[in-house]
């Protein structure tokens, strides 16, 4: 449990209370408005329950479309990890081009690059995670330098393949910054805030009673704040309850450590 908690990013954990706290509110005064209402007509009353069944449908619908917009930038990022792995592999099966002593430097190489990528994506902290990153440029540099002095010495279309699956580990690494950051904008984030405040305000409004309901209230305000929170935690890169986890790369150094891609 302390470990899934350290990856909960520190706006989630301010979003949820403050959210439970900002609806609840919303719900309570939409309550205390009615109560010092006088001369409630029925006519009026079903007209506020067309009003607000029409403002939870769209409200429900702006939370379906940016939970939709969370996960596929979640699905970006685990690609992203996938692809990787896949571009790794790749460069271990073409280092048996290279002879055996080359391709044993090139496999180290490699070795200490596919451990940067797994601490990339197993970081908890920032920090941390931006030099892994930084690690595994100079890493996959140092790589491309000795394939390309090889070549440079042996110019032939073998060594060209080798050249081909270093550049890949450049352009796996860039698809995932590229993924690497938020996908719901702050201006949905806000329209989202608006209609929880509106749709409670009016839920509190609708209930009857002066002296009953009062628990009730917070009902939707803390499922709409739960679903903010999810909402948050799967959209924020590298964190949260629900993230990405260096699954394929690992399975990549299990299979090396077994004597798999490269004999």
């Amino acid at each position: 449990m302390p470990e899934i908690l350290e990856f909960v990013d520190a706006h989630s954990w301010v979003l949820l209370p403050s959210m439970l706290a900002l609806l609840g509110l919303s719900a309570f005064l939409g309550k205390l408005t009615w109560g010092r209402r006088f001369g409630h007509e029925p006519a009026a009353d079903d007209e506020l329950k067309i009003v607000l069944g029409a403002t939870l449908s769209l409200f429900g619908l702006l939370i379906g479309f940016l939970l939709s917009f969370a996960i596929g930038g979640y699905n970006t990022r685990m690609a992203a990890e996938e692809n990787e792995a896949i571009a790794i592999g790749n460069a271990f099966q073409r280092t048996t081009l290279l002879g055996a002593e080359r391709q044993a430097q090139a496999e180290r190489l490699l070795l200490d690059y596919l451990d940067r990528r797994v601490g990339f994506f197993a970081a908890a902290d920032e920090a941390q995670r931006e030099q892994a990153r930084m690690q595994s440029i100079q890493m996959q540099a140092r790589m491309w330098t000795y394939v390309a002095r090889i070549a440079s010495d042996n110019p032939d279309p073998v060594i060209a393949t080798v050249l081909n699956a270093c550049n890949d580990l450049y352009t796996a690494q860039q698809k995932t910054m590229a993924s690497w950051r938020h996908q719901i904008p702050g201006a949905a984030w806000a329209m989202l805030v608006a209609f929880g405040v509106c749709s409670n305000f009016l839920i509190g409004y609708n209930i009857r009673g002066r002296n009953s309901g009062s628990a009730l209230l917070l009902v939707v305000p803390a499922i709409t704040a739960l679903a903010m929170f999810l909402i948050a935690e799967i959209d924020v890169p590298g964190k949260g309850l629900i993230h990405v986890t260096p699954d394929n790369l690992q399975a990549i150094r299990t299979t090396l450590s077994a004597g798999g891609l490269a004999p």
